[in-house]
């Protein structure tokens, strides 16, 4: 006899033909080749719209700032979008050049051939406030069409050519930036009052003191290295021409771009990428590590970032000055911020140049007519200020950070452990026992902790110079660098990422396992 079995209520409609299958078919949805032409626009468009991205957010924090009135608002957001892939920016002046309305030592020397003070500078950072806006911008544009072939994977070729039409765009691009990227930008007073040595006052005896050589030069009250240069009381205002570095600019916009779409196709869940084998499981075991310190980071930096910059140039004013700086810099301060959490040791030191006119009698002659330390360099200590001595309500800065990137990075573990499955990676340890798999997870979240960490910690560095020489020699200026120790983050971020993977592998498990969604 037939076994009975349970027939299933249908509604009713025409009944199927014999031999085919009654479920309903799955929904597709077309998927249109597309050619290596159109690959390659796509990639380069992705790169021009991240670039147009980058512009308009450093022209709104310089408009915050009121940087308009320093210099033109088009070359200094050149400037600083060229600055966010890790351009050079170059300054220098000849005040001698032009001294038909100016006094001071500038019309007592230009006639040229070097006599004359010129001013020099330099500034070597990157703000990643623009930097992180484009990044997000290229992922988007360059991805569209990855998320929307659903249905098939991109061939190794159809990436290659996008990648190529994205890389050789920006390439371009920011070098015609860097190239837009010159003009000339006024010196504000209060950035030359500090150069004048002592004092404006004549205590000093200096060149801004009263009845001494700025006086003598300026042929009005001394106000410090911005009269002797300018003039005293011409009013006249020091300049600076400043350009970008072509070369940096583009190297920088190149690995600017592989960064971001490596990083954006390991992270990315709804990307079919042409990896397949070994890739595909490295991919599988490193992508959701990767992916929570990444997300992460950026949520932590966007959301103060929106809500600051929104409150900002609501209110004006210091408000949207401030507004304009969090803009520029909020991710390099979280940056700072969690790498010193880990263990890294940061350094923000302002050093007086000193003058070297001993090997130049001339300008040793004016120097010692102008009192002891020339222009001023002398006059002022270095200041240096370790950022692991500071306090914040009462409790060391550093303190604060190890608590809050712990915190962090363990909630990054946890994310990551339910996102892994559980028979993907082992650890390079030979112990194959049953803490294996959280081994594993603690090998890889602290690889990629230390990278990410170390990355930062790189990016974030900076430094500048300016200076005034005179007969050929240096007469004074100023340094400044915030610096970090990156082979000690990587060193800590290795081992703190660890042991938050290692904490986050074993909460996962005491939850249960989730899996990719």
């Amino acid at each position: 006899m037939a076994a009975i079995t349970p027939r299933p209520r249908t509604m009713p409609g025409p009944s199927p033909s014999p031999g085919t299958d009654p479920r309903p078919p799955h929904r597709t949805v077309p998927v249109r080749l597309i050619g290596p032409w159109q690959n390659a626009l796509e990639g380069a468009a992705a790169a021009l719209c991240a670039v147009a991205a980058m512009a308009a957010v450093s022209a709104l924090a310089l408009a915050l700032l009121d940087a308009g009135s320093f210099g033109s608002l088009w070359s200094l957001s050149m400037a600083l979008t060229a600055m966010a892939v890790g351009g050079s920016v170059s300054a220098g002046s000849d005040v001698s050049a032009d001294t038909g309305s100016m006094g001071g030592l500038a019309s007592l020397f230009g006639g040229g051939g070097g006599m004359g003070p010129s001013m020099s500078g330099a500034v070597d950072a990157v703000p990643l406030g623009v930097t992180l806006v484009g990044a997000l911008v290229l992922w988007i544009a360059f991805s569209r069409r990855l998320r929307q072939g659903q249905q098939r994977r991109f061939t190794a070729g159809e990436l290659a050519v996008r990648v190529a039409g994205a890389g050789s765009t920006a390439l371009v691009t920011f070098m015609i930036v860097a190239g837009l990227a010159g003009g000339s930008a006024s010196m504000p007073a209060s950035a030359m009052t500090g150069m004048g040595g002592a004092g404006g006052d004549g205590s000093a005896g200096g060149f801004g003191g009263g009845g001494g050589l700025g006086d003598l030069m300026g042929g009005g009250s001394g106000g410090g290295l911005g009269d002797l240069i300018g003039g005293g009381g011409t009013g006249a205002q020091p300049a600076l021409s400043y350009h970008v570095s072509a070369g940096s600019a583009g190297l920088g916009a190149v690995l600017w771009v592989a960064v971001v779409l490596g990083a954006g196709c390991l992270i990315s869940r709804r990307v079919r990428l042409p990896v397949g084998g070994a890739l595909d499981g490295l991919r599988a075991g490193w992508g959701p590590s990767l992916s929570a310190v990444v997300r992460t980071t950026l949520v932590l930096a966007a959301v103060p970032l929106v809500a600051l910059t929104v409150v900002g140039a609501v209110a004006g004013g210091r408000a949207g000055s401030a507004a304009g700086a969090v803009l520029l810099v909020a991710p390099n301060a979280l940056a700072v911020f969690l790498t010193l959490g880990v263990g890294s040791s940061w350094t923000a030191a302002v050093h007086p140049v000193q003058s070297d006119g001993g090997s130049n009698p001339l300008a040793a002659l004016m120097g010692g007519m102008g009192g002891a330390g020339g222009m001023g360099g002398g006059q002022q200590p270095d200041r240096t200020e370790h950022l692991r001595s500071l306090s914040a309500g009462g409790w060391p800065l550093w303190l604060a950070a190890l608590a809050v990137t712990c915190l962090i990075l363990l909630a990054c573990a946890y994310r990551a452990a339910r996102a892994t499955h559980p028979g993907r990676g082992r650890p390079l340890l030979p112990y194959r026992g049953p803490l294996s798999g959280h081994l594993a997870m603690a090998e890889r979240f602290g690889v990629v902790t230390a990278v990410v960490l170390g990355l930062a910690a790189w990016l974030v560095g900076a430094s500048g110079n300016f200076g005034v020489s005179m007969f050929g020699s240096q007469m004074g200026g100023m340094e400044a660098e915030l610096s970090g120790s990156v082979l000690r983050t990587v060193v800590f971020g290795l081992l703190v990422g660890g042991l938050a993977g290692f904490a986050g592998s074993l909460l996962s498990a005491v939850r249960g396992f989730r899996g990719p969604r």
